[in-house]
């Protein structure tokens, strides 16, 4: 797919799988020439003030790390960070989502830059059918095909090249940053999740605990971004727990997106 040396990197990013038939085909048509697009955005972001911020993240699961991720991009956009969030639609996500809007039809053709122009957010689902190593491939790229983007962080469990990644990263001029999620023994039941406790003032022991770990976990994405120390991003976070912050930015996205899906 790549026939300058740099970009050729990205076939080898995750050790033993290279990007599949499928991944080609939908970059292929969403792209006349997908190297040419990514050489471009390259060019346009050593001119242009590029600001914007992907998260790419593993499928999520029933870890308390992943639930946690699963509101940095609310986090962020609060902070007045243009962010553009993936992961994959499955019933974690959706457990979550589907509550503010019918978040299994939200990759339907909506214009993202007027989204991410009006609420400095955008949420983009893969389907769970695509696999995990896909869904990595498929959504660098179209990043990196993205002039505007200046940051890439990959919340993941995959494998990566470290090395490769960081020449990628410097030969195209973008930021791409690694968050190793970790193999962990606390799950919890995100179906049985009050939002009302998790995102409001008054919370009962239980959720001023997970609110902490919650905060925690975010905390040091706030760090790697280079925007707080570390104790100042954990406080931030918190009190946006409490301030009903994160849950006025995922209701008024959700208020959005369901008139989209409602006129579409």
């Amino acid at each position: 797919m790549f026939e300058i040396s740099q970009l050729n990197l990205i076939h080898q990013l995750l050790s033993g799988y290279e990007i599949s038939p499928q991944v080609k085909r939908l970059l292929k048509q969403k792209y006349l020439n997908v190297e040419a697009t990514v050489l471009r955005a390259k060019k346009l972001r050593e001119i242009e003030k590029a600001g914007q911020i992907v998260i790419l993240q593993d499928p999520i699961t029933e870890h308390i790390e992943d639930l946690a991720y699963l509101f940095s991009p609310f986090i962020l956009s609060n902070l007045n960070h243009k962010v553009i969030y993936h992961t994959v639609k499955n019933e974690q996500s959706l457990s979550i989502l589907s509550r503010y809007y019918q978040a299994n039809q939200s990759n339907l053709s909506f214009n993202f830059d007027e989204l991410l122009d009006s609420l400095g957010l955008s949420l983009q689902l893969n389907d769970e059918e695509m696999t995990q190593e896909d869904s990595f491939y498929l959504n660098l790229i179209n990043s990196l095909c993205n002039s505007k983007v200046s940051r890439i962080i990959c919340i993941t469990r995959l494998d990566i090249n470290l090395e490769l990644i960081n020449l990628i990263a410097h030969f195209l001029h973008v930021q791409i940053q690694i968050i190793t999620l970790e193999n962990q023994n606390k799950y919890i039941d995100i179906s049985k999740i009050n939002m009302l406790q998790l995102l409001f003032k008054n919370k009962n022991d239980e959720y001023i605990q997970l609110c902490t770990k919650l905060s925690k976990i975010n905390g040091k994405l706030l760090k790697i971004l280079d925007l707080y120390s570390l104790d100042q991003a954990q406080l931030l976070v918190d009190d946006m727990f409490y301030s009903e912050h994160i849950f006025e930015k995922l209701s008024v996205y959700g208020e959005y997106m369901q008139t989209k899906i409602q006129y579409h």
